[in-house]
């Protein structure tokens, strides 16, 4: 099993919410998420991120079945038009 966690700045805080339903529209439009999770950050520090993405992936194939997903693949554009900075970590649990 693969856990991706990304987190993104971004250019303004009040798409938070845009952001979190563009992200949400991927639950079952995407066949190789298991089940994922959007936060939207309440913390106040200067080094926090504004929204978290927490994904279960099957495998190593599931997570570029991800990557390539077309429906994915709209929402990334939309995620981008947002973002200021973006990071990721993917990991094997």
């Amino acid at each position: 099993m693969i856990k991706r966690v990304a987190m993104w700045r971004l250019e303004n805080k009040e798409d938070s919410e845009k952001m979190k339903e563009a992200l949400e529209s991927m639950r079952g439009n995407v066949p190789s998420l298991l089940d994922f999770e959007v936060g939207i950050n309440i913390s106040e520090s200067p080094s926090s991120f504004d929204i978290v993405f927490i994904a279960t992936f099957e495998d190593e194939k599931a997570l570029s079945e991800f990557r390539n997903d077309k429906f994915h693949i709209a929402v990334d554009e939309i995620v981008g038009k947002l973002r200021e900075q973006r990071v990721v970590v993917d990991y094997n649990f």
